[in-house]
């Protein structure tokens, strides 16, 4: 062997250590010394697709989302017209959010292999994200059209037609994905939300632990596992595995703070800090865990939408309230810690609430300002003779499947139609364009005390 095959061979190797090294610190959320061991493999071979995608992903981590992006750039600029190389740097777009240049490049790889399931597939999932259902429903079919017996592009279809109420479709598509190939886990995952839906809790079960003998370590199914069993009145079990729901970034925002969560240890001498999950209608539900989690604690700091610390803060005057951070000692943004233990709001919820039992008869009530109430009585004195009604009727996230289970506010129409009776805004989203449409198409009023930050 000559003394430059030889040099290649140790230079490859070099490659792929540095690369290994790199994917075991972005594991270990060591972004900047896993950033510096791709950069090296980069120096070597800037086409090499794993260190771009573990690149491109450390750096969005540490909030560099503008590098990310001209990373990804220049490798669509430079990429060679070859089908197999255009579909990685394309994922690797899609697994950073990147999707636009995703779609282009998937185009790209389209154009060179027309009848690329693959590329049509993970294209269709691309357009999908990007508002583009139908599209990516056409995409889909065209590969099922090729490949009758692709069970990915099934499942897939199944779970766009899910989203857009088409639900006897989705169940077809899924039942077919299954009869082609049962080891897909994704497909048994999907099934289980899609009876989920149909308020087929049981079979959702069923389907669930399907799905997790194919693929036991699958967060999102273990998370979706966690939800039905709470759902069936299993408690115990379903907080067990809710945790998962940070795993798979269902659960938001993940703050880790290592050595410091909660583990349900005394804490009587102890200052814990709660921090809020999801959005505020998540944060209201776990709130009423703490009255007794500050009853157990020796002081209890609760981080909160900015939104809700005065109410907050009324209401538990001997906690310390305070707009959240999102900081951690995990991301290395949150040095000095003023307590001792912490937990995120739905672990509260799993500690104190852990058996059905464990749900109080009653809970200590959310205090309103009292200037505000007076205000708003007087304001509805104001109102013309009868009864006001308050009225919410919509949720702040609205998608095709969801949309099923709301309503819009034309479909009020015959209460507005009662006589006698004041109907008042109580939807904490945007409605003007919806009760400016009510007003012109119907002649009826939505009443919208002013000074509300909705």
């Amino acid at each position: 062997m000559s003394g430059l095959s030889k040099r290649r061979i140790a230079a490859g190797g070099e490659i792929e250590k540095k690369l290994a090294q790199g994917k075991r610190l972005q594991a270990r959320e060591r972004y900047a010394d896993a950033e510096a061991r791709y950069r090296k493999v980069l120096a070597a071979d800037p086409a090499h697709i794993a260190a771009l995608t573990g690149l491109s992903q450390c750096l969005i981590a540490q909030e560099r989302a503008p590098e990310a992006i001209a990373l990804l750039d220049r490798a669509a600029d430079a990429a060679p017209g070859e089908t197999g190389y255009l579909f990685d740097l394309a994922t690797a777009c899609a697994l950073v959010g990147y999707r636009h240049q995703a779609r282009a490049v998937y185009r790209r790889a389209l154009e060179l292999s027309p009848d690329h399931t693959s590329v049509l597939i993970n294209l269709a999932n691309v357009e999908n994200d990007l508002g583009e259902t139908q599209v990516a429903v056409d995409l889909l079919s065209r590969a099922i059209e090729i490949n009758p017996n692709a069970a990915r592009a099934w499942t897939n279809l199944g779970k766009m037609l899910t989203g857009t109420n088409l639900l006897d479709d989705a169940l077809a598509c899924y039942r077919r994905a299954i009869e082609i190939d049962p080891n897909i886990s994704q497909a048994w995952t999907n099934l289980a939300a899609l009876y989920e839906i149909l308020g087929r809790f049981e079979d959702a079960l069923d389907a669930l632990r399907k799905s997790l003998t194919i693929d036991p370590e699958c967060d999102a199914a273990r998370w979706n596992l966690a939800r039905t069993l709470l759902t069936l009145g299993e408690t115990e079990a379903g907080w067990d595995m809710y945790g998962f729901g940070f795993a798979c970034r269902e659960r938001q925002p993940h703050r880790p703070f290592p050595g410091l969560i909660w583990e349900d240890e005394d804490l009587s001498d102890k200052t814990i800090m709660v921090w809020r999950e999801q959005g505020l209608g998540d944060d209201l539900i776990f709130s009423t865990c703490y009255s007794d989690l500050i009853a157990r604690a020796g002081h209890v700091i609760i981080e909160t939408d900015a939104r809700l610390v005065p109410l907050y803060r009324r209401t538990w005057p001997e906690a310390t309230v305070r707009a959240e951070t999102m900081a951690s000692t995990g991301l290395g943004n949150y040095p000095d810690v003023d307590f001792d233990l912490t937990a995120p709001a739905g672990l509260v919820a799993g500690r104190l609430r852990r058996h059905v039992a464990d749900f109080p008869d009653e809970i200590r009530g959310l205090q309103a300002d009292p200037a505000r109430i007076a205000e708003c009585r007087e304001w509805l004195a104001n109102l013309a003779p009868g009864p006001k009604i308050g009225l919410s009727w919509t949720s702040g996230k609205i998608d095709d499947l969801r949309s099923a289970y709301y309503t819009a506010l034309g479909d009020w129409k015959p209460l507005f139609e009662t006589q006698g009776m004041s109907i008042v805004n109580l939807q904490y989203t945007n409605v003007d364009d919806e009760a400016e449409a009510l007003a012109r198409d119907f002649g009826f009023t939505l009443h919208r005390m002013p000074g509300l930050d909705l």
